[in-house]
């Protein structure tokens, strides 16, 4: 185990599945949470092959209800919710007056007044308070289910199997969320992840977090699913080039130079934090989230602030590195001076006094066709 420092960290409510199982345990954002069970490769390959079970009881969940819930969070997230309909998904950040970005997250509209906000574990807490604050008397509620409610990830080939088998139920719509019943307890089903994989996302009450992980590892035996830690997921979603909160995405990095635009409305008729900073810096942001490759096989892992090259001058700083088993090859993702961005340009990246060839690629860098409509 990796032993906390400071306060004491969460555990959720799959803690003693992940101790049973053999779980090599860390902190991350203030909770105890799996790194691996066996190998981050062996889980990587499982996700890509087959399918994985992921813990994610960490990630925030805020439920918002009322009469004026659209237009209200409308007010507050980057994207239009008026293009939303009931049970579809969209993705959102959340943004500081100066354009920055604080959070990103998944909205799902699951009524027609009513919305489920899944949030990133180190920005949960900000995320409460920013958007208590800007609650208004009556017409929107603001539910708090962290540490309330749960989400397993289910991702892979096989996922869809092996949710039919405990919930007898078909693939449902990429990017949609229905209302299903499990034990006589309801809870969401999201055909939604992070790993570039198909697959699915449940949220359900804690109480009943233990039974579902049992059944669904059950129910998983035939088709190869493997418990999952977080080592593995970090390698998926840099494969599938998905930015991580608090490190490719910080509050000095606006959505333009997170190359983030897809979230962001500019046209819809409300005015949320951040959206008049965003018109002044569309055109003249200077820095670009880019993914690269490495050029050599042997070429090692760059850490977070390795500076980056172009024909010998300093351009830009990795933000998250790591070997990638689908590519054979170091990947990862960094800023970069927007003239030395674009896709095929030769970088080097300095690594232990060295610098390595890279190729800045588009992303993602893995992707597998859609299995489900």
């Amino acid at each position: 185990m990796i032993a906390p420092s400071g306060s004491v960290p969460f555990t959720t409510f799959l803690y003693n599945r992940h101790i049973e199982l053999g779980a090599y345990m860390g902190t991350y954002s203030g909770w105890w949470m799996p790194i691996y069970y066996t190998s981050a490769i062996k889980e990587h390959q499982a996700v890509r092959e087959n399918s994985g079970i992921f813990d994610l009881c960490h990630m925030g969940q805020f439920f918002v209800e009322g009469p004026k819930a659209t237009e209200w969070l409308n007010g507050i997230l980057t994207n239009d919710l008026s293009l939303l309909k009931d049970s579809e998904s969209q993705y959102h950040l959340i943004l500081s007056d100066s354009g920055g970005i604080i959070d990103d997250l998944i909205l799902y509209r699951i009524g027609s007044s009513s919305y489920l906000l899944v949030v990133n574990a180190c920005a949960s807490e900000k995320d409460y308070l920013l958007l208590h604050g800007y609650l208004p008397f009556g017409d929107v509620s603001l539910i708090d289910n962290r540490r309330k409610w749960g989400c397993i990830a289910i991702q892979g080939p096989t996922s869809w199997n092996i949710l039919k088998e405990v919930f007898s139920l078909d693939p449902i719509p990429k990017h949609t969320i229905k209302k299903i019943i499990f034990e006589k307890e309801f809870l969401y089903l999201a055909a939604t992840g992070y790993t570039g994989e198909d697959g699915a996302e449940l949220f359900f009450p804690g109480k009943i977090a233990q039974l579902l992980w049992d059944r669904l590892l059950e129910a998983g035996k035939p088709y190869g699913l493997l418990p999952c830690g977080l080592a593995s997921r970090d390698i998926l979603r840099l494969e599938a080039s998905l930015p991580l909160n608090g490190v490719d995405l910080r509050e000095d990095k606006t959505p333009w130079e997170a190359d983030l635009s897809k979230a962001v409305s500019l046209s819809k008729p409300y005015s949320f934090p951040g959206k008049a900073a965003l018109v002044l810096l569309k055109d003249s942001f200077q820095t670009l989230l880019v993914a690269f490759v490495a050029c050599e096989e042997t070429s090692p892992q760059p850490k977070t602030g390795s500076p980056i090259f172009f024909n010998g001058q300093k351009c830009g700083e990795v933000t998250s590195g790591i070997w990638s088993p689908s590519l054979g090859r170091t990947i990862g993702m960094g800023y970069v001076q927007k003239l030395y961005a674009n896709i095929g340009n030769k970088i080097e990246i300095e690594i232990r006094n060295k610098l390595y060839p890279f190729e800045i690629r588009k992303k993602p860098l893995y992707k597998r066709p859609t299995m489900h409509r």
